[in-house]
């Protein structure tokens, strides 16, 4: 898969905030510190789309 245009939509709490926008979605799932946004920075070869934090915790 090639990322092109990789922006936030939203961080929805229920199901009618949910995008409608018929593209495909990619949910990670895990505790805290374990890497996720990390994980989805690398993947799309940006340093700060997914916020991360400096100091573990």
């Amino acid at each position: 898969m090639i990322v092109k245009n990789p922006k936030f939509e939203v961080s929805a709490v229920s199901a009618k905030q949910y995008p409608t926008n018929g593209l495909p979605e990619i949910v990670l799932v895990g505790k805290s510190n374990v890497g996720k946004s990390s994980f989805v920075n690398t993947m799309i070869n940006r340093k700060s789309l997914a916020r991360t934090s400096s100091e573990p915790r």
